[in-house]
């Protein structure tokens, strides 16, 4: 009795880990260039936590500089500095309609 229990057990946690593993090779299987594999590494390297991450705080970082530069831009203030004759620096509002 005890012979039969363990053997169906055993055949049913193999029938589990055969769920997660990979018939196929995939991406990795296929010929292809090493410019290929260069150029598209993310088909080829195992997920990184530490690459994701530096990714992901590149991403908000660019996101938050455009967001930042699109907030103080010139082009929406009413008023401009200007250089006088003498030297000195004074601010006119800005009158012209093509910005």
């Amino acid at each position: 009795m005890k012979e039969s229990s363990q053997s169906q057990t055993g055949s049913s946690s193999s029938k589990f880990k055969d769920l997660f593993k990979t018939r196929d090779s995939g991406w990795a299987g296929m010929k292809s260039t090493s410019l290929f594999r260069a150029v598209n590494i993310e088909l080829y390297a195992r997920p990184n936590k530490y690459v994701m991450t530096f990714g992901a705080i590149t991403f908000a970082t660019c996101i938050s500089y455009i967001v930042y530069m699109n907030w103080t831009d010139d082009k929406k203030r009413s008023t401009y500095v200007t250089l006088d004759e003498d030297g000195g620096t004074t601010t006119r509002p800005k009158v012209s309609r093509w910005y």
